[in-house]
């Protein structure tokens, strides 16, 4: 498997270390407004006046936003534009945060996060794709091991400040606070990453095939976000009816779960390009199905929960993070639209998982939603294991060691 030219100009003014700095600092912004909205979604839905199983469809039209993605990226990021896809994503991000905050009410909100649901994955899936333009295959678990430390970053210490923020200034603050920063991230844009490369008159955009690899990996990454998705989209609601925790406890709460993941994506960072993207997902998933089957007997206790619940978002961690070399290197010629589509199957998992999440809850505790969580990533470890290695790559033009 060959690698084509990379969109960007062959001689890139930027280093890689500092594209990537500027990548990783606002994709957390972004990830922050994203995670935040899981622990603290009781105290948001009580602010917009309506029940938990109607904040639940906050999430769900946050998902299925995402699948307008590939639409999006085959017209303003004409199929392979990095640096644009970029700048739209980001500034739809901060319209759709302003919505939110401005409106206060429940259709602005729902308005809002469909916003947030179209302008995070153009980000994400651009980002990425700049990441892999610039790495060989048989590194490139390590760079895209970095940018996904966001995610946890964004738990870590997103939701504390988060939680702080609605606790003194109310729920909206948190949608302001990021609106601003991703606009200074937007501004800063130009100045932090490579301008995007032109094609010659007359060439055409290489055609997406749709392979079998590259269904089973579609599908797996559906059942992998599945199986999280639909615990984690009540996590919040657990501890506050079980155990009475506090807006700010459930920021400490989260806490822990982001520190299972910084080590998930610490060990794919260690591990990945070592053992395989392939194996080290197949791992990954082992984690998470034992860890989530165990939870339902773990639940009575404060500590016995959480400490199976980091276990399990540990592996799905691992998991998630080790299959992105996988899925940037299905079709390297077309690597921005398979990710639009990997967007459009995380977008359906995460819809699901905010409607199927809270009725199960109501209907068999958070023992029926980590069932149904053990269940979703057995589903995933056997689509993972028809999947084939990718063959090692030579290194693409002006890529650089990190």
């Amino acid at each position: 498997m060959s690698f084509p030219a990379p969109p960007p100009a062959d001689r890139p003014r930027h280093s890689l270390r500092a594209s990537l700095a500027y990548l990783i600092a606002a994709r957390l912004v972004l990830n922050t407004a994203h995670r935040f909205a899981y622990p603290f979604l009781p105290a948001i839905s009580r602010g917009l006046g309506v029940t938990l199983e109607q904040g639940g469809l906050l999430m769900s039209a946050r998902a299925l936003a995402g699948l307008a993605t590939p639409l999006a990226v085959a017209t303003a990021g004409r199929g392979e534009r990095r640096r644009r896809t970029l700048a739209l994503g980001l500034a739809l991000f901060v319209l759709g945060a302003a919505v939110t905050a401005a409106s206060g009410v429940y259709a602005g909100a729902i308005t809002g996060f469909a916003l947030f649901g179209l302008a995070k994955p153009l980000f994400d899936i651009s980002g990425q794709a700049y990441i892999a333009d610039r790495t060989p295959y048989r590194r490139r678990g390590r760079y895209l091991a970095l940018f996904e430390t966001t995610w946890a970053l964004a738990l870590l210490g997103g939701a504390p400040a988060a939680g702080w923020l609605i606790s003194h200034l109310g729920w909206r603050a948190p949608f302001w606070a990021v609106a601003g920063l991703a606009l200074a991230a937007l501004a800063a844009l130009p100045w932090a990453l490579d301008p995007d490369g032109g094609r010659s008159r007359g060439t055409t955009v290489p055609r997406l095939r749709l392979t079998r690899p590259a269904a089973l990996i579609l599908a797996a990454v559906l059942a992998l976000m599945f199986s999280a998705e639909v615990s984690f989209v009540v996590f919040g609601a657990w501890l506050e009816d079980r155990f009475g925790l506090s807006l700010v406890a459930l920021g400490g709460a989260a806490t822990a779960i982001a520190v299972a993941e910084l080590a998930g994506e610490g060990a794919s960072f260690a591990l990945t390009d070592r053992l395989g993207p392939r194996r080290s997902v197949s791992l990954g998933l082992i984690v998470c199905v034992v860890a989530f089957a165990a939870l339902g007997p773990a639940l009575g206790s404060l500590g016995g929960g959480l400490a199976v619940m980091v276990l399990a978002f540990f592996g799905f961690e691992f998991a998630i993070v080790s299959a992105l070399p996988l899925a940037t290197e299905v079709a390297p010629e077309a690597r921005t639209r398979f990710l639009a589509l990997l967007v459009v199957a995380l977008s359906v998992s995460r819809a699901l998982a905010g409607v199927v999440g809270p009725a199960l809850f109501s209907w068999g505790g958070f023992a029926a939603n980590s069932t149904a969580s053990a269940l979703s990533g057995a589903l995933a470890m056997a689509l993972v294991l028809g999947v084939r290695e990718q063959p090692v790559s030579p290194a693409p033009p002006g890529s650089v060691p990190l």
